[in-house]
């Protein structure tokens, strides 16, 4: 059973991986009932960290800046990424909520986001964020979520990203692996052309499994501090490992 604060954290983690819950999925997870659930999730819209929908509860942005005692995964690991990047750095971009959150991290470090996400162009597009977006162009895959093109790896030695910043649905000490080729395929090319390659994840994704893989020749993983010994040798930044709750692959 579930204290009311390691519910909570649960709740978060879901939602960063997620996307979005149900309260009567999570209610059976838990082993609670419906009214806990919806009494954790009025509490947490209060606080900023949710919004409630129909039936559930969405993903929410953070605010930015974000304090440096935030219970937020997605938040501490984008602080700990950010720390690495200058004002003006280009930077590739997965799809998925982590650019999102580290973008507002770097509110007071203008950069430049590369992606191949529609979504994430439309997420950055507002006057008010300073950063500049470059679209990868190409042909979009609906299933995916992203642009799709002939040569990702000749655009990224056009658009010469300074990092590679990769959210895989899984991660192993020489690949990350998604859930769509087409992430594949643009995350190897990006990390093949970036000088560096920055990897923040929940440390459960380090024993997930995905189909389509990216090699990694060298980066530095971003995660909770229980890292598997596989994973020893790979530069390592950590945050402290809040719970055990299980993700599934994030739906973005």
């Amino acid at each position: 059973m579930y204290m009311s604060r390691e519910r909570r954290q649960y709740i978060l983690r879901l939602l960063e991986q997620r996307g979005s819950i149900r309260t009567s999925a999570l209610a059976r997870e838990l082993g609670v009932t419906d009214e806990t659930i919806r009494t954790d999730l009025v509490d947490m819209q209060a606080l900023g960290l949710l919004q409630r929908v129909h039936g559930g509860a969405r993903y929410s942005m953070p605010a930015a800046p974000a304090t440096a005692d935030s219970p937020r995964l997605d938040v501490q690991l984008a602080q700990l990424v950010a720390a690495h990047i200058q004002p003006g750095a280009r930077i590739y971009a997965d799809a998925g909520p982590m650019a999102r959150v580290l973008a507002t991290q770097l509110a007071d470090k203008p950069c430049t986001f590369i992606t191949a996400s529609p979504r994430l162009v439309t997420a950055l597009a507002p006057a008010a964020i300073q950063h500049r977006v470059i679209s990868t162009g190409g042909e979009l895959d609906k299933q995916a979520g992203i642009f799709t093109h002939a040569n990702p790896e000749q655009v990224m030695r056009e658009l010469q990203p300074d990092f590679a910043l990769l959210c895989p649905a899984a991660l192993a000490p020489e690949h990350a692996a998604y859930r769509h080729a087409a992430q594949a395929i643009w995350a190897q090319a990006a990390a093949a052309c970036a000088p560096r390659t920055l990897v923040p994840v929940a440390s459960a994704l380090l024993t997930n499994t995905a189909p389509h893989r990216a090699q990694l020749h060298s980066y530095t993983l971003f995660t909770e501090d229980n890292v598997p010994a596989e994973f020893e040798g790979i530069p390592t930044e950590t945050v402290p490992y809040i719970t055990e709750a299980s993700f599934n692959e994030p739906e973005y």
